[in-house]
C-alpha cells in the first residue's frame, strides 16, 4: 500500500502543477488519471471506468475570469481513489469526485495565492540577467507547494484510509476557509479586470459593451453572442474595418 500511496501522491501533484499542463491537457481528464490511478492501486478497468463518468460530470467544465465552479484535476484524482478504496461501483465515482472538486477549490486558491511570491521573485532574478535562478523559481516553489497541497492528502487518503482524510478536513480553521473564500470571491474580477486591461482600447472596448447590451437587454446566451461576434470578425477582417487610419492613407505625391 505503501508503493501504491506513493504513486497516487505524484499522480495528484503532476495533474495539479501547471508545467504538465505544457506537455498535455489530458492531466485535466478524469478518463486519464482515472486509469493511472487504478494502475497504482491494482485496478485499472475500475479508474478508468469511475474517470469516465466523472468526465461526463465535468463535460461543462471551464473557468472564465477567473471563476472556478471546481477543481477539475483534484476530482479526477481523488474521485476514481476514492472508488477504488471503497470498491464501490463505478457511477457512484461522481459522488466521491464533487466533494473533493470543492475541496480543491481551496487548495486551488492557496496554490495561485503563494505562486504569486515565487513570480515576483523570478522577476527579480530575470531583472538581474540570472536566467537559471528565474527558471528554477517558476518550476520548483509550485511543484512543492502542489506536492503539499494535493499530492500529501492522496498520500493520506491511500495510506491511511478515508477515515483519516475526513478529520483532517475538518480541523482546517474556519478562519482560514473563509480567507480563502474571501480570495475566491476577489479571483473573478480580477480576471474580468485582466481581460479588460488587455481590451482597454479606443477599437475594441465598443464590442465589449455591445456583448454586455446583448446578454443583458436582449437576452441573447453565450452561444448566440458569439456567433454574432464570429460574423462580425469577419465582415470587420474582409473590409478592414478596424485598421489604422494611418495605414489606410495614400502617400502623398512629392514633387
Amino acid at each position: 500500500m505503501l508503493v501504491s500511496a506513493i504513486l497516487v501522491c505524484l499522480i495528484a501533484t503532476i495533474a495539479n502543477w501547471w508545467p504538465s499542463q505544457l506537455l498535455t491537457r489530458t492531466w485535466f481528464y478524469p478518463l486519464w488519471t482515472g486509469l493511472l490511478v487504478g494502475l497504482a492501486l491494482g485496478k485499472p478497468m475500475l479508474g478508468m471506468q469511475a474517470g469516465a463518468y466523472i468526465n461526463l460530470a465535468y463535460l461543462g467544465w471551464i473557468t472564465a475570469g477567473g471563476t472556478m465552479p471546481g477543481n477539475l484535476p483534484v476530482a479526477a484524482v481523488f474521485g476514481p481513489t476514492m472508488t477504488i478504496l471503497a470498491n464501490a461501483k463505478p457511477s457512484l465515482g461522481v459522488s466521491f469526485a464533487v466533494p473533493f472538486s470543492l475541496f480543491g477549490i481551496l487548495t486551488f486558491q492557496i496554490t495561485m495565492s503563494l505562486n504569486s511570491i515565487w513570480v515576483h521573485r523570478a522577476e527579480k532574478y530575470l531583472d538581474q540577467n540570472n536566467i537559471r535562478a528565474m527558471r528554477i523559481m517558476n518550476f520548483v516553489p509550485s511543484g512543492i507547494l502542489n506536492f503539499l497541497v494535493t499530492g500529501v492528502p492522496a498520500f493520506i487518503l491511500v495510506y491511511f484510509g478515508a477515515g483519516t482524510m475526513r478529520n483532517l478536513l475538518a480541523s482546517i480553521p474556519n478562519s482560514l476557509v473563509q480567507a480563502m473564500q474571501v480570495v475566491g470571491a476577489i479571483m473573478p474580477a480580477l480576471g474580468i479586470a485582466m481581460l479588460l486591461n488587455f481590451m482597454g482600447t479606443k477599437k475594441l472596448m465598443p464590442f465589449y459593451f455591445l456583448g454586455f447590451l446583448l446578454t443583458i437587454y436582449l437576452k441573447l446566451d453565450i452561444i448566440g453572442v458569439t456567433a454574432l461576434a464570429v460574423v462580425m470578425g469577419v465582415v470587420f477582417y474582409q473590409t478592414g474595418f478596424l485598421e489604422d487610419k494611418k495605414n489606410n492613407e495614400t502617400p502623398k505625391e512629392v514633387n
